[in-house]
């Protein structure tokens, strides 16, 4: 088994990746240093694939002296991916079905396809991204993920939002990598914006008043061409795929503000951390439906209003109040549980 070639690509482990795994698997609480001598590699490329499996629920480190790997259940944690990538295509297929029914629609009425204009460049995206702000009066929604074309900031929300124009934002996780911006996302989110956040947003788009939409042709940086859609048809359908996926995205809140004179949480349990025995509380549950979502502990801890330390040590007892191994496994019973 150990000697077959990489077959783990379909689920998003790369092949060098798969061969640390296989690695660790080989040799459980191995460490790092061990692992550089086998392989030759350097060890910060060891480390970046022992993080990346770990993420992926594949393996699990073992706290020392010296900080050792083990392999998790091979069995349960690649069925855990095999159900997130049939999740993934499952929805796919759904999108499908969408654009399907305009593709039908455009082909029997050709003056319902509405216009389509190419966007040739940044300059003339930004443009048209502000222009479509003024002029909405009632709703913008909008798929936000990177690349961005200057910043991720929006400067006109504020003011557009105090104009009664109600803003809907579906945040991929990438998104809240820049430094500062789960302090922006919790300054639009105070102002009145409504965001969500789902892994595996499928592009960038920003459609106002359900009138037109603007979205990029592709997604590698810089972005030099995007399209304007004016119209019925298409405009109708990209707002379907926006509800539809509104609903499979998790909320995200404000930040509570701190009480007064009350010292993070630290070394105790943070507020809302189920006790031994007990049902899960809504914190819990949040934190679940934040770690379903796709969030680093950074940023849950942040949207918690605790401390990584508290953070870490709620997710330790997550994992045993559901009687799970690693944040994958919590996931899949949170779910079978409806906890999410």
């Amino acid at each position: 088994m150990l000697d077959d070639g990489p077959v783990l690509e379909v689920v998003g482990i790369s092949a060098f990746d798969e061969r640390i795994y296989r690695a660790v698997l080989a040799s459980p609480g191995i460490t790092v240093q061990e692992l550089v001598k086998r392989s030759g590699e350097s060890s910060g490329r060891i480390q970046s694939a022992l993080s990346k499996l770990r993420a992926k629920g594949m393996v699990s480190r073992l706290w020392g002296r010296s900080p050792r790997w083990t392999a998790t259940d091979p069995g349960t944690a690649i069925r855990s991916l095999v159900r997130g990538l049939q999740s993934e295509l499952d929805r796919l297929t759904d999108t499908a079905d969408t654009l399907e029914a305009v593709y039908r629609r455009l082909g029997q009425d050709p003056e319902e396809a509405g216009q389509f204009e190419v966007l040739a460049g940044s300059e003339e995206l930004a443009r048209w991204f502000v222009r479509l702000q003024l002029e909405a009066k009632d709703e913008v929604l909008t798929f936000d993920r990177p690349p961005y074309v200057l910043d991720y900031r929006n400067p006109l929300q504020g003011d557009r939002l105090r104009a009664g124009v109600r803003y809907r934002t579906i945040y991929a996780p990438e998104a809240f990598k820049h430094a500062g911006a789960l302090d922006e996302l919790d300054n639009v989110l105070k102002a009145g914006e409504e965001a969500r956040v789902l892994p595996g947003l499928p592009f960038k788009m920003v459609l106002a008043d359900r009138r037109r939409a603007i979205m990029p042709l592709h997604l590698d940086p810089p972005l030099t061409r995007s399209v304007l859609i004016s119209g019925s048809t298409m405009v109708v359908a990209l707002a379907e795929l926006f509800e539809r996926l509104w609903q499979e995205a998790v909320p995200m809140r404000p930040q509570p503000a701190p009480r007064d004179g009350a010292p993070e949480p630290a070394d105790e349990a943070g507020p809302g951390e189920a006790q031994e025995g007990a049902e899960l509380g809504p914190e819990d549950r949040r934190l679940l439906a934040l770690l379903s979502a796709g969030l680093k502990d950074d940023a849950i801890a942040r949207q918690l209003g605790v401390s990584p330390r508290s953070l870490r040590r709620r997710l330790r007892h997550l994992l045993d109040e559901l009687n799970a191994e690693t944040r994958f496994e919590a996931g899949a019973q949170a779910v079978r549980r409806g906890l999410v």
